[in-house]
């Protein structure tokens, strides 16, 4: 385990959420003086990922997904980004999610698996947003700096299903591969709806986005290595549209059930092309700003 003194508060909440659900403390009465003797039994440890190739995720396998709407006035909900809980007020997104068509984000699910059923094995939780910070430097419509941070109306109370990511430990210059999750299309042609959240192993492709991104509107310079980061597969594996806002992760390094945001999901170049990588906020350029957002009350 990283020192804590190194951590943010984010990171050591969300290690302490760990051990209030992912462990069993059972109790061993011996005929001592001292007492009985515990012992802490790690479910984690025997909950390894369960990514290879893509496919719908298991019950409680990401329960820091969030997914972000639009609430109408007509009570409708909207709903168009994802994002991932970091605190029990706090979720983190893309700041271009704020300007979606269909209105600014104003709600927030935690806790769900497959939208629209009662029969999964989840406990979907609706939260309004009290307001949202976007990062000083994003310009919409660029795509630098799309990082925001989304406060919700009220405090999250933890369980097995609504759980925060931590935040990372580096830049993940060095992760050879991530876990991306999303509830984002999962056909770019023909556009197919989807309901429930689904998992893809991708891989970083390093500065290879300096070469595959040309300079287009959303991106005047090109590929920024320093705040983003370059991600895909050589297979049909990717994220698409509806996944904006969510996380790319790794598993933490001790406990494999945990998972640290690595990046954001942000602008892809083709959708669903294999070799062609997608550019995502990197998170810990971002981590002292982060921090900023989460003292603040």
């Amino acid at each position: 385990m990283k020192p804590c003194t190194s951590l943010s508060h984010s990171t050591v909440s969300c290690l302490v959420d760990k051990e209030s659900f992912r462990e069993d403390i059972s109790g061993f009465s011996f005929p001592i003086e001292a007492g009985p003797i515990y012992q802490t039994l790690d479910r984690c440890m025997s909950n390894t990922p369960h990514i290879i190739g893509g496919g719908p995720a298991l019950a409680r396998e990401f329960p820091h997904a969030a997914r972000l709407g639009h609430r109408s006035d007509a009570d409708q909900v909207d709903w168009f980004c994802g994002g991932t809980l970091i605190s029990d007020r706090h979720v983190l997104t893309a700041a271009h999610c704020h300007y979606s068509p269909q209105g600014s984000v104003n709600i927030v699910r935690l806790g769900d698996l497959e939208f629209d059923t009662d029969i999964e094995d989840a406990d979907p939780q609706d939260f309004s947003v009290r307001d949202y910070t976007m990062h000083p430097e994003y310009y919409y419509p660029e795509m630098y700096n799309d990082i925001s941070v989304v406060t919700l109306s009220r405090p999250v109370i933890f369980n097995e299903y609504i759980q925060p990511a931590c935040l990372p430990f580096d830049d993940g210059r060095a992760v050879s591969s991530f876990i991306a999750i999303g509830w984002g299309q999962v056909e770019s042609i023909p556009r197919t709806e989807n309901k429930r959240l689904q998992k893809v192993r991708l891989y970083n492709y390093g500065t290879r986005c300096r070469i595959t991104s040309d300079k287009i509107d959303e991106l005047p310079e090109g590929y920024n290595a320093t705040t983003q980061l370059c991600i895909g597969s050589k297979e049909h594996k990717d994220t698409c549209n509806g996944d904006s806002g969510g996380p790319v992760l790794i598993c933490h390094d001790d406990h494999p059930c945990m998972y640290h945001v690595m990046g954001i999901t942000s602008v892809g170049v083709a959708c669903d092309t294999p070799d062609i990588p997608g550019m995502y906020t990197r998170v810990h350029f971002y981590l002292d700003w982060i921090n900023q957002q989460l003292s603040k009350k």
